[in-house]
């Protein structure tokens, strides 16, 4: 007989948390208290979002209404019909988005804001498991090969 955890992991998508982003009033604020105080690696900064690394799991910063807890999966497409065909509610469809993700926004049951995501390299394909690993390992290595491929499709 399998056992509930197999059962679970079998019908499930979500491989990790890769990161969770939470609402501050002031982003240059948190992110100093962030760094300065409690000392985290910051991964990257924006007019109006900070990322920090916290043990492989990313912690994001924003001005927003309510905070979004992302869901790594391989596939989001995939993920996302067979969550629909479940009764999951979406927000938004799957769509590539500017930072390099692929994601979908859904809520549960009591209105939590969850993003299913993939990282793909565009260059190589390969399926990246956070977004440092996107951020540092392929696009800065295709940092040329990118631009190309964005002058092309214009």
């Amino acid at each position: 007989m399998e056992s509930e955890d197999a059962a679970m992991k079998r019908n499930s998508h979500v491989k990790r948390i890769p990161h969770i982003t939470i609402c501050v009033s002031d982003v240059k604020t948190a992110v100093s208290f962030y760094q300065e105080i409690l000392g985290l690696e910051k991964i990257g900064e924006w007019p109006t979002y900070a990322q920090f690394d916290i043990a492989g799991v990313g912690l994001g910063l924003e001005r927003r209404a309510k905070p979004e807890i992302c869901l790594l999966v391989d596939d989001v497409d995939k993920a996302y019909a067979d969550l629909k065909d479940r009764g999951v509610k979406f927000v938004s469809e799957p769509k590539d988005q500017p930072w390099g993700a692929r994601a979908a926004t859904l809520l549960d049951p009591d209105g939590n804001m969850l993003v299913i995501e993939s990282f793909e390299c565009k260059v190589c394909g390969r399926i990246c498991d956070t977004y440092r690993e996107l951020l540092e390992e392929h696009l800065k290595r295709h940092k040329g090969q990118v631009k190309e491929q964005e002058k092309s499709s214009n």
